[in-house]
């Protein structure tokens, strides 16, 4: 019953936002960057879209490489980021989160069978470390620690890296609910969390304006579709 409820005033809350929005706008876009992995945007893609359609908003996803996509979001380029780490507002002052956990994971060591499988391998300055390029969390993370970097545009290269054993350590994030984005069969190789993390939808600051009714449509958009994010029971209570 309380579920019903809720849902009926952001709801109600909701129409009156997109009514008003429509007001001053026939038609209004969205421009979101995503990542090039079909699996992982399907997860994503209705949850944004219901709740800019709330608001009166037409949503065009384009795939885009991470580190391209989050200089075209911070440059005011594209509208939005699908997905990112919260480490990405530490090198991007002009895009806002959305105040809603959309995912839950770890940046991962992986490793090669052949080699010690420890985070003390980081900060080994006799090893090369395969990263994400950009401001990503695994690149940003490295620049700390002794090893070399080998930077790849895409996780599904650097994926290919350590399968043909061109490098014996990556790091990769691992979401709980979906796993890679590279798709990697983690049980063939040797793992080590590095550090946990949490991911969120980012806008450009020119919608901030939208935050307070984006954030309501999202958590109507979780209402209709399901949550995206598992919480430990036990530590809300």
């Amino acid at each position: 019953m309380k579920s019903i409820y809720r849902q009926c005033i952001l709801f109600f809350l909701l129409c009156c936002a997109s009514f008003c929005g429509q007001v001053h706008s026939e038609t209004k876009v969205m421009h979101i960057a995503t990542s090039l992995s079909d699996k992982l945007n399907y997860r994503y893609e209705q949850h944004l879209s219901y709740a800019y359609n709330q608001l009166g908003y037409k949503v065009l996803f384009e795939p885009i490489l991470t580190a391209r996509a989050r200089k075209m979001v911070n440059a005011g380029q594209l509208d939005a980021l699908m997905l990112a780490e919260k480490v990405v507002e530490e090198a991007h002052n002009d895009i806002l989160r959305v105040p809603i956990m959309l995912a839950k994971g770890s940046l991962m060591l992986y490793c090669n069978k052949r080699v010690k499988c420890k985070t003390s391998e980081l900060n080994n300055s006799d090893n090369i470390v395969g990263v994400i390029s950009g401001d990503s969390m695994s690149g940003k993370y490295m620049r700390q620690m002794r090893a070399s970097t080998h930077a790849i545009r895409s996780s599904e290269s650097l994926t290919n890296m350590l399968i043909k054993e061109r490098l014996d350590y990556i790091l990769l994030v691992f979401e709980e609910q979906f796993g890679t984005v590279s798709g990697l069969d983690v049980s063939q190789y040797q793992k080590v969390e590095v550090y946990r993390s949490e991911g969120y939808h980012y806008v450009h600051k020119k919608y901030e304006y939208l935050l307070p009714d984006l954030t309501l449509a999202m958590q109507l958009a979780l209402e209709k579709y399901g949550p995206l994010v598992k919480f430990d029971s036990a530590k809300n209570k």
